[in-house]
C-alpha cells in the first residue's frame, strides 16, 4: 500500500514535466527556466533512486523515478537548445541597434517588415525622450512609492490633479510610455521601475498593440507573462494587471486571459471594462485603481471625498475643449 502511494506521489508530480517540457520547446527560449530549479529536481529524482537501490527495492516505483527522472533530464537539453535561440535573437537585437544609429532607414525598413508588429523610429526616439526626463525625475523620487506603468492609456492621465483630488498621500509616479507595445517595453523596465524601488506596480499594456488587426493574442499573453516575471524578480512589488480599455473583441479576449494570468502569477486583477460607460471614464479608471494605492485602510474622510467625486461623474458638462483628457473609445485622448 506505501509504495502505492508513492508511485501516485510521482506520477501526479510527473504529469507536470511532460507539460512543462512541451511549454518549453513551443517557447523556444531559456528566459522562463531556471537551470539551478531543474538540476535541484534532478538531484532528489537520483536520490530517490539511489534509496530504491540500496535497499534492494526494485519494483514499478523505481520504474516511476526513472520515467520522471528522464523526462526532468530532457528540459536540460531544451534549455541549452533554447540558450542558443536567446543569443541569436540578441545577436539579431544587437545588429537591429547598430542599424538604426547609423540611421540605415533601408535596413530598419527590412528588419521591421519581418515582424508581426512593425515598430516605427519616431516610437523610439520618442521613448528614448521619456527615458531621458524619468531618470531626471527619479532622481528625487521616495523609494516604496506607487508606479503606473503602461502604454497609453496611463501615459495621458493627469496624475497629478487626479492624487490631489482623490487625496492620495503615498508617493505616486507614472513612467508610461505613449505607444510602446509588449515586445518593445523590456529595455524601459530598468529606468521605469527597477530604479524606484516601488511598493506597488499597475500595469496596463496593451492598448496600442490590439491596434494591429492582427495581433496573436496567445504571443501577447505569452510576453506578458515574460514582462510579470522580469518585475517579479527585479522588485517586491506587489504588482496589479489593469485591463485594457477598450471594447474591441480582441480586447475583451486579451483581457479574459489577462485575468487568467493574473491568478497564475499571484498578481491582482482590476477589470477596468465598465469605465467606457460612466459619464468621467478617466475619474472611474483612478478611482478602480486608487483603493489598492493607500497603505492604510479607507478613512471616514477618504470615504466621503470619494463619495463626493463619484457623484460629480454623473454630472454632464459641454466640452468646451478645455476639459481634462477623457478614456473615450479605444484609448485616452487629450
Amino acid at each position: 500500500m506505501a509504495e502505492l502511494l508513492e508511485s501516485t506521489m510521482l506520477i501526479c508530480f510527473g504529469l507536470s514535466w511532460p507539460m512543462n517540457l512541451a511549454k518549453n520547446i513551443r517557447a523556444k527560449s531559456a528566459k522562463n527556466m531556471s537551470l539551478q530549479f531543474i538540476m535541484l529536481i534532478i538531484i532528489g529524482y537520483i536520490a530517490g533512486i539511489a534509496a530504491k537501490i540500496y535497499n534492494h527495492r526494485f519494483n514499478y516505483v523505481l520504474a516511476v523515478y526513472l520515467l520522471n527522472l528522464v523526462v526532468v533530464s530532457a528540459n536540460v537539453i531544451v534549455y541549452f537548445v533554447n540558450r542558443r535561440y536567446d543569443k541569436k535573437q540578441t545577436a539579431a537585437n544587437k545588429n537591429l541597434c547598430k542599424e538604426l544609429s547609423g540611421n540605415s532607414t533601408a535596413a530598419f525598413a527590412k528588419e521591421t517588415s519581418r515582424t508581426a508588429v512593425p515598430v516605427k523610429p519616431s516610437q523610439l526616439s520618442q521613448g528614448d525622450d521619456e527615458m531621458k526626463t524619468y531618470r531626471e525625475l527619479n532622481s528625487i523620487t521616495e523609494a516604496g512609492g506607487v508606479v503606473l506603468f503602461g502604454s497609453n492609456t496611463f501615459a495621458n492621465l493627469p496624475l497629478g490633479e487626479l492624487s490631489q483630488a482623490f487625496q492620495i498621500t503615498e508617493p505616486l509616479y507614472n513612467r508610461s510610455i505613449k505607444d510602446v507595445r509588449i515586445d518593445q517595453i523590456e529595455s524601459y523596465l530598468k529606468v521605469c521601475l527597477y530604479d524606484l524601488n516601488p511598493r506597488k506596480i499597475f500595469v496596463n499594456m496593451g492598448d496600442a498593440d490590439i491596434t494591429d488587426e492582427n495581433i496573436n493574442i496567445e504571443d501577447f499573453i505569452s510576453k506578458y507573462e515574460w514582462l510579470l516575471y522580469m518585475i517579479h524578480t527585479k522588485t517586491e512589488a506587489s504588482i496589479y494587471i489593469v485591463s485594457i480599455i477598450s471594447d474591441t473583441p480582441a480586447a475583451q479576449r486579451i483581457n479574459q486571459q489577462l485575468q487568467k494570468l493574473a491568478m497564475q502569477t499571484g498578481c491582482s486583477f482590476i477589470d477596468a471594462g465598465g469605465v467606457l460607460e460612466s459619464a468621467r471614464p478617466t475619474l472611474r479608471l483612478f478611482e478602480l485603481m486608487k483603493v489598492h494605492m493607500r497603505n492604510h485602510p479607507i478613512s471616514y474622510a477618504d470615504a466621503m471625498t470619494v463619495g463626493r467625486l463619484s457623484s460629480r461623474q454623473k454630472e454632464q458638462v459641454p466640452d468646451d475643449g478645455h476639459s481634462s483628457p477623457e478614456i473615450t473609445g479605444k484609448t485616452v485622448v487629450q
